[in-house]
């Protein structure tokens, strides 16, 4: 991988994160509405829920694209399976501290990880031109 897929790739990520808080932004605005008697409640679990995608989203991208250059083949597919672990262990934490640890509706901070969830799985999609 050379400096400008790394750059490419970092470009992708902040990309994927702005569109992921976006929709976030969008369905707790929604929940709040629809909810208006609970106050902001919905709307921080939704942004609660996002955000145990979007956080391990963006270490994964600082650790999967840190090396740069041909040179570092090994040590970028070493980022890419620690990022990955990273992500996945620190989504899963977040998840299970915002539905036991907290107050918030677990209806409204499940719909927001599986939004940002969503929203990840269409990148590919929506981002990348068609050849």
């Amino acid at each position: 991988m050379n400096k400008t897929l790394t750059a490419n790739g970092k470009q992708l990520a902040a990309k994927l994160i702005r569109a992921q808080a976006g929709a976030i932004f969008l369905l707790a605005c929604v929940f709040s509405l629809v909810q208006p008697i609970a106050g902001y409640t919905y709307f921080w679990g939704v942004v609660g829920g996002g955000m145990a995608v979007m956080i391990p989203t963006a270490l994964f991208a600082w650790r999967a694209f840190a090396q740069g250059g041909a040179c570092a083949a090994k040590e970028i597919v070493s980022n890419f399976f620690a990022g990955e672990a990273l992500k996945i262990s620190f989504a899963v934490a977040l998840l299970i501290g915002l539905l036991v640890f907290t107050t918030l509706p677990h209806s409204a901070v499940v719909s927001g990880y599986i939004t940002a969830l969503f929203v990840q799985w269409l990148a590919p999609i929506l981002f990348l031109k068609s050849t």
